[in-house]
Order: structure tokens, then C-alpha cells, then sequence
């Protein structure tokens, strides 16, 4: 496995879907627990990755952790990259949401929230970090539940961006290439999991390659900014787990374009064609509201739908990493090389 895939971790390949329904309390917390630890081992079964030493660290930490901060466990939710995040009930009655990965994954993503403070991230209320618990405010449905369209969903996201942007770069993961990074997971997952589309994998390998030569240091990115990663809060939004390294605004841009599947498809089978101009039109509109060249934002985006679709197919998730790559080979048909035209 390449030192790149090893850290690679994405929320996008099961989307924490935190909504602020409870259920129930009390005499049943130990169950609950039981059945998100029963949880975390089926999706370890079906995944390709070796999840066992994360398994086998939240089923040692999960309740201890909920004696120590006097957490009562409602339900887990379905969602969270290997193990599944648990909504809780506080000592004062307030619910939280409570996350636990190996020591040093969520370093990171708390320092970005912590340096954010609750502007554009979900609030941090407590950290235990040589455990790997993170306590987090709990925050109402996914913005993916209300707006549907890439234009819906990105005005939204572009004003939450523009905040969690100004988070300062010391509190960001030192730049190194993100584009190499998704160089090393095309050549590693792709002959596994992309094997009937390799004209995409080409496609994405030749995108990455020239993002990488040009790529710099701009902002502290989310990451992995999907409308699945925004969640309502009061009368706004507020992003979740930040990945907090430094790199290129169009690198989040494109995600946000990278999320368009459904509207993709549904653009296709109502027009044949029609797909691809869509989605060009809406990296316009993103790059108008935000300065940035649509050009690279859609060759970021593209890079992400085929590395995204890899990456859902070694966590067993076929029929989502089956979309990601159908959707991008639609793109890719329509015009394969050359000026974008945008």
C-alpha cells in the first residue's frame, strides 16, 4: 500500500448524516453501544481496507469514554469513514455528537475547528486526544436533505467556504501535493477497482499530472466539502469534518462539483449530451463567486469523482462506486482532452 493511500481517508465514502432526531434513553444506552460496536465490524467485513486496528479501538474506547464525560448513548448514525459516529445525551440534557478514531487521525480537524470556533465548523465541546474521542455539538440535517442541484447546494457552501478559508495556515497540515497524492491512489486502486474504465482512469491520470505541476499553497482546505459534510444549524450551516490541509481553493470547489451525480444522470437520460454542459456551467458560476479558474476547479473535480469512485470500492461500497465512475465516464466521453472551453 502507498504511503499515500495509508492516511487516506474520506467521509464521502459513507456520508455522516447527522440529524437531530433522538431515540431512545436511559436503560438501553448499553445496547446501543453493543449495536454500534456490532456495526463497526460489519463494515470492517465488507471493506478492503484493514479497518481491524480502528475496530478494535473503538469497541476498547466507546464506553469508557461515555462513563468518563457522562454520555448516554442514543443511537449511532450511518455514516463516518470506517466507524460509526454516536449521538449522545450530556449530564445537562444537551445532545452531542460523539466521534472516536485512532489516536492522532482527528489531530488535525480539531485544531482547524478549534482555530475556526465555531464560525463555519460544528462546535468542538471536548477532545481527549491520546484516546481519539471527539465531542462535537450536534447540528440538524445535511444540506444534500434541501437543496438539490450543484446551484442550490454552492450557495451555500461558497459563503461557508469563504469562512473556513480564513482559518490561518499554521493551523493547516504542511503543503504537499494533493494532486500526487490522487496519482498515487489512480495507480494503486485503479487496475483493482476502475478496470472497465480505463479510458476515465486515463482521463484523471493526465488532469492530476498537470494539477501537479502547477499546483500551490492557498488556504486551509476542508477537504472533502460534499453537501453530505454540511449540516443545518439554527437558521445556517456548518461544515464537518475538515481533513485541514493546505492546498488550493479550486481543490474544494471541485469536490463540490465532484458531488453532482444525480443531477449528472438525470441531465443525461432527460437530454443525452446535455451532462457535461451542465456541470461546465455551473464551474462558471462557482468561479465567478469565488475568483478562482473554472478550468482547474473542473479538472480537480474530475480527478476526485474517478479517485472518489476508487476509493468507495475498497470500502466494499460497489453500487455508490459504480455512480462515480459511470458519471464520470459521461464526462469524459463527451470531450477528452483539450481546452474545457469554459
Amino acid at each position: 500500500m502507498s504511503g499515500a493511500l495509508k492516511g487516506f481517508d474520506r467521509a464521502q465514502c459513507v456520508r455522516f448524516t447527522a440529524d437531530a432526531r433522538v431515540g431512545t434513553v436511559g436503560a438501553v444506552a448499553q445496547d446501543q453501544i453493543d449495536d454500534a460496536v456490532a456495526e463497526a465490524e460489519r463494515r470492517r467485513s465488507i471493506s478492503d481496507r484493514d479497518l481491524s486496528a480502528l475496530v478494535q479501538h473503538f469497541g476498547a474506547v466507546v464506553r469508557p469514554m461515555c462513563q468518563e464525560w457522562a454520555l448516554t448513548v442514543e443511537r449511532w448514525l450511518p455514516g463516518g469513514a470506517g466507524t460509526p459516529p454516536l449521538v449522545v445525551r450530556r449530564a445537562d440534557g444537551s445532545a452531542a455528537v460523539l466521534k472516536i478514531a485512532e489516536p492522532g487521525a482527528l489531530d488535525g480537524a480539531v485544531r482547524v475547528m478549534r482555530a475556526d470556533d465555531g464560525i463555519a465548523y460544528a462546535g468542538v465541546l471536548a477532545w481527549k486526544a491520546d484516546r481519539g474521542a471527539l465531542l462535537l455539538e450536534q447540528l440538524g440535517h445535511v444540506l444534500s436533505a434541501e437543496a438539490f442541484t450543484l446551484s442550490s447546494q454552492g450557495q451555500v457552501l461558497v459563503p461557508l467556504l469563504r469562512e473556513a478559508w480564513r482559518v490561518p495556515l499554521t493551523c493547516g497540515r504542511p503543503f504537499q501535493s494533493k494532486a500526487l497524492d490522487l496519482l498515487a491512489i489512480l495507480a494503486d486502486l485503479g487496475p483493482r477497482y476502475g478496470s472497465h474504465h480505463r479510458d476515465v482512469l486515463a482521463v484523471a491520470t493526465d488532469y492530476a499530472e498537470q494539477l501537479a505541476a502547477s499546483e500551490t499553497a492557498e488556504v486551509v482546505c476542508h477537504g472533502d466539502p460534499h453537501a453530505g459534510n454540511v449540516l443545518r444549524r439554527g437558521g445556517g450551516w456548518a461544515l464537518i469534518d475538515p481533513d485541514g490541509f493546505i492546498g488550493e481553493r479550486a481543490y474544494d470547489l471541485g469536490v463540490v462539483v465532484r458531488d453532482a451525480s444525480r443531477e449528472i444522470a438525470a441531465a443525461e437520460a432527460l437530454q443525452p449530451g446535455s451532462a457535461r454542459p451542465m456541470l461546465l456551467e455551473g464551474c462558471r458560476r462557482l468561479a465567478e463567486a469565488t475568483n478562482v479558474d473554472p478550468e482547474r476547479m473542473w479538472r480537480w473535480g474530475f480527478v476526485e469523482r474517478v479517485t472518489t469512485g476508487l476509493h468507495l470500492g475498497w470500502y466494499g461500497h460497489a453500487r455508490e462506486s459504480a455512480t462515480f465512475l459511470e458519471t464520470a465516464t459521461l464526462l469524459a466521453n463527451s470531450q477528452c482532452a483539450g481546452s474545457l472551453g469554459i
